[in-house]
């Protein structure tokens, strides 16, 4: 999970973040949810709900892949009424999620904890995963959402047994890993496979001893490390392979890797040639790169759009996430970068704003309306078409 109190679980004063992690067998403790909303109640008692089964699902509004999981857990809600009850927690606070079912109606319960407390004492490694608990409130498994089907239901029914899918581990803090480098020595190479205790991220040092000298890669599939090499959005990297036989992040253990280099301060210009070169040595996965026309948005100004400012900031930082983007002192590629993840699609500029900016939008839905909506609120649009553009093909 990558995310004042307004609402929240409200947890017994025993029961806090040190406590021993809940796993499958484990009595659920006892626990207030409150406040519910889309609800006919404002609280529940775990322990005293009279639901046979519960299912806690951890999603997020700005999570693409939890929404159809989301409707699909309302059908099954609606067909098995009588034997379960859904509860779908976020770590959004009410208001955003009061808004999301302004947008997109749900009979789902939906629950807020800011803090992710729950999230955390299951050690859920994503979300888009659910825990299952009995009549007794025992859990008794722990599932990726996607996996809840009828026939689950079925067999929670008849008492049979559920297997667990889910994946958790308590994770160490990745920036400890990435630090841990001796900046006096000259060119460092890490190359490594999977890592279950570390987080999926790649990062590229902005200041400091490291800066221009280092990219980092942590349990990326190969494929992922080359695009960002290149500089090519996903929808530039075509799979002349099957494409879960070299990424997928359902098997990120068989087929993601972390990859580390340090250079020297004379070879920072050449940093992304040299990773490059050593990742065709190190990787069995064979890559070429090749124009091909394909489809485009073309990023514009709208006509008598106000004149942008340019920012006085000088931190040159952003994020991003579903619910939007936020830089500050930034040239215009980074927002390009972030639309063409949420479009889908390569995005070419040709807004002619060539300085440095403060950017910031906000969406409820991860959807292309709210996107090309927040686009206009900036003066912004953008025009499908087709144009020639770089391409990272995948071969045998």
């Amino acid at each position: 999970m990558r995310y004042t109190l307004i609402s929240l679980l409200m947890l017994a004063t025993t029961f806090v973040t040190a406590q021993p992690l809940l796993k499958v067998g484990d009595l659920f403790p006892q626990v207030v949810i409150r406040p519910l909303l889309n609800a006919p109640v404002k609280t529940l008692d775990v322990h005293n709900s009279k639901s046979k089964f519960l299912i806690l699902n951890f999603w997020g509004t700005w999570c693409s892949p939890c929404l159809p999981e989301m409707d699909s857990l309302a059908k099954l809600q609606a067909k098995n009424a009588t034997h379960m009850q859904v509860i779908a927690i976020s770590n959004e606070p009410v208001d955003r999620l009061q808004r999301y079912l302004q947008r997109k109606p749900s009979s789902l319960w939906l629950a807020s904890d800011t803090t992710s407390n729950l999230y955390l004492q299951f050690a859920f490694s994503y979300v888009g995963q659910s825990a299952i608990l009995d009549d007794q409130r025992r859990i008794i498994a722990l599932v990726r959402t996607d996996s809840i089907n009828q026939a689950m239901i079925d067999k929670l029914v008849r008492r049979k047994t559920i297997r667990s899918s889910a994946e958790t581990g308590v994770q160490k803090n990745a920036e400890d890993e990435t630090n841990a480098v001796d900046t006096a020595m000259g060119m460092q190479v890490t190359w490594g496979s999977y890592r279950k205790d570390l987080p999926a991220m790649s990062k590229s040092y902005k200041g400091g001893p490291f800066y221009g000298r280092r990219l980092t890669f942590i349990n990326q599939c190969v494929p992922a490390i080359y695009q960002n090499l290149y500089d090519l959005s996903y929808q530039q990297v075509i799979y002349e392979v099957p494409r879960k036989e070299v990424c997928d992040w359902q098997q990120r253990a068989s087929l993601n890797v972390c990859f580390d280099v340090l250079v020297k301060p004379e070879q920072k210009d050449s940093l992304k040639i040299i990773m490059l070169d050593l990742l065709a040595r190190l990787s069995p996965i064979k890559t070429k790169l090749e124009q091909r026309e394909m489809p485009v948005y073309v990023l514009r100004r709208l006509p008598d759009a106000p004149a942008w400012k340019e920012s006085l900031d000088t931190t040159n930082t952003y994020s991003f996430s579903g619910r939007g983007f936020q830089g500050a002192g930034i040239p215009l590629k980074p927002f390009a970068d972030y639309v063409a993840n949420e479009l889908q699609l390569p995005v070419i500029d040709e807004t002619g704003l060539t300085g440095r900016y403060d950017i910031e939008t906000t969406n409820v839905l991860r959807n292309e309306e709210e996107v090309k909506a927040a686009l206009q609120k900036l003066g912004l649009t953008v025009e499908k078409t087709n144009r020639k553009m770089d391409a990272l093909i995948i071969y045998q």
